[in-house]
């Protein structure tokens, strides 16, 4: 009774909408796996999301299907009312009939200064035992001269400065909800309630001063707890070393209440038209540089419209990339031939080694196609020859410039493992 409820408000909202004289615009999309060895239906998934705009609002809402029913329904609405940017965003956990979250922001200008406001209703409790919780972030950034100054305070909020700053508030908004690897993403780790309750109490704070120089530019952040002091960071980006084959990313100093630490990261490309990717990590402890390891190894050749990639993973265990760093480390290859950070990203463990073809170009009616196929290996585990252990092949056709048909496989030992089916359209 639940599901069917879920489904007749989304259909009701959808209906109301249709029968307006405004166009609606949105997308679907649809994919089934199945298994092979026996033949079973693994997994089904489909995404329907209507967006009806007057003027300058916009109503959106979508809708998560999968194997076992409708899976979550969430409603956006943005526009602009006088002179501030607004935005609501509530999800629900449709197959419960469960509230989840509600985020209300808004954005506006005074006097050469952007300032925000976000508040947020979230469960942080579990779908089974709902706990409600409120909280509230300010903040504001603008720019003097060649000065850029942004800062954030909250309360009863967790930590989402990093993110906000790096990638933009809009960024953070549009990651709401949003789809990483084939694993839907919620709020969590991105913006969130810290404890359960209406009590706003004031959680921390953050500035950060950048400052561009000819050769490099100068980042400080000093960040507050509820508790006082807690970290002050001088960081060094942007380094320009005159060399096209060594990139300097940052060199930082970071200050806590019990610690200092200096860290360095960098990237090494070698060639022309075949890029080499080293991936090397320092080795050491505290402030001392004992050596370099050498971790991982990209090899990535384009030539027209087909890209091969090659690559090599001599750390399965993963790493982080600099010492003293507590954030998110590297853990293994995503299935077309990247660095993952994502453990839903990373490809069968032991997959270590793989060789990948990517060619891309013009369809029918106006779309595109792009065929791609991946051989991995599991060195020394596998029984097959060299070492191979599985081979996924994706093609994706444009059919119409709004329309795709898409088709996966896997072959491993020698016989297809499973296959996926699926279609997208935009309107």
């Amino acid at each position: 009774m639940k599901r069917v409820l879920a489904v007749g408000i989304l259909i009701a909202i959808t209906g109301v909408l249709a029968v307006t004289a405004a166009p609606l615009s949105g997308s679907w999309s649809f994919s089934i796996q199945s298994d092979l060895n026996p033949f079973s239906i693994t997994a089904i998934e489909s995404v329907f999301q209507v967006d009806y705009s007057i003027g300058t609002w916009t109503w959106a809402s979508t809708a998560i299907i999968d194997l076992a029913g409708l899976d979550n329904v969430y409603f956006d609405v943005k526009g602009v009312l006088g002179g501030f940017a607004l935005r609501s965003i509530t999800d629900f956990d449709a197959a419960e009939a469960q509230f989840q979250a509600w985020v209300a922001s808004g954005v506006t200008a005074i006097a050469g200064v952007n300032l925000y406001a976000l508040f947020m209703l979230d469960n942080v409790g579990s779908t089974q035992t709902p706990s409600m919780g409120s909280g509230l972030t300010l903040g504001g950034w603008a720019q003097v001269g060649d000065l850029s100054i942004w800062g954030q305070t909250r309360f009863n909020m967790n930590d989402t400065s990093g993110n906000i700053y790096k990638y933009g508030y809009g960024w953070l908004l549009d990651h709401f909800i949003f789809k990483v690897c084939d694993t839907w993403q919620k709020p969590s780790g991105y913006i969130d309630v810290q404890t359960a309750g209406c009590t706003a109490s004031w959680t921390g704070a953050d500035v950060y001063l950048e400052m561009p120089f000819a050769c490099f530019d100068l980042l400080t952040q000093l960040s507050l707890s509820c508790t006082g002091f807690d970290h002050v960071l001088f960081e060094i980006n942007d380094i320009d070393l005159g060399l096209t084959w060594l990139n300097l990313k940052w060199v930082d100093v970071l200050f806590t209440t019990t610690s200092k630490s200096v860290n360095t990261v960098f990237d090494i490309t070698l060639g022309d038209t075949a890029c080499i990717t080293p991936y090397l990590a320092l080795e050491g402890a505290g402030t001392e540089i004992t050596g370099f390891s050498l971790k991982a190894l990209k090899l990535s050749y384009t030539w027209d419209n087909a890209t091969f990639k090659a690559g090599g993973l001599f750390d399965e265990d993963g790493w982080y990339p600099y010492l003293n760093y507590l954030g998110t480390r590297y853990y293994g290859w995503t299935w077309d031939g990247e660095l993952a950070t994502l453990p839903s990203c990373v490809v069968t463990e032991g997959y270590d080694e793989y060789f990948g073809l990517l060619v891309t170009g013009d369809s029918c009616c106006g779309g595109a196609y792009k065929f791609t196929t991946f051989a991995w290996f599991d060195t020394g585990n596998s029984t097959g020859l060299f070492d191979w252990a599985e081979t996924r092949v994706k093609l994706s056709v444009g059919v119409a410039s709004n329309t795709t048909i898409n088709f996966d496989i896997s072959v491993t030992q020698g016989r297809a493992s499973w296959f996926r089916l699926g279609t997208g359209i935009v309107w």
